[in-house]
């Protein structure tokens, strides 16, 4: 599968990055992409109005610009949603907090929740 990615919601476009991200995905379409990523896009409205716009499957980067969840991005007309970098921002987040936590406090809160070992393990053998 080609998805071919446009940042114009990234800023560098001279013109409205809506019309700009539709012509490249027409080109792009036309050039044999599958697919068609945008990362970037912010508002609800604008995801809605390209994936009506864009005659392929749209993919949009949930947790980078936008915090609209998965179901919203697909209600939306999104095919495919991206993660990106959020996994590890997330992960990162958390041993960021759980150093805090034994620094200030000694405690382990910041266990709750967490996976057990020997739980993590099975996961493993199988």
């Amino acid at each position: 599968m080609l998805n071919a990615r446009t940042d114009t919601y990234f800023g560098g476009v001279t013109g409205d990055p809506f019309d700009e991200t539709v012509e490249r995905a027409l080109r792009y379409i036309e050039a044999g992409a599958d697919c068609i990523f945008v990362p970037g896009v912010v508002e609800a409205d604008t995801i809605r109005r390209l994936a009506a716009a864009i005659p392929a499957p749209l993919n949009i980067v949930a947790g980078l610009a936008n915090t609209i969840d998965t179901l919203t991005l697909f209600s939306l007309g999104v095919t495919r949603v991206s993660l990106g970098g959020s996994l590890a921002r997330a992960a990162l987040s958390l041993v960021e907090r759980a150093g805090r936590e034994l620094l200030l406090s000694g405690t382990l809160g910041f266990l709750d929740g967490a996976i057990s070992y020997a739980e993590l393990q099975r996961r493993f053998d199988q």
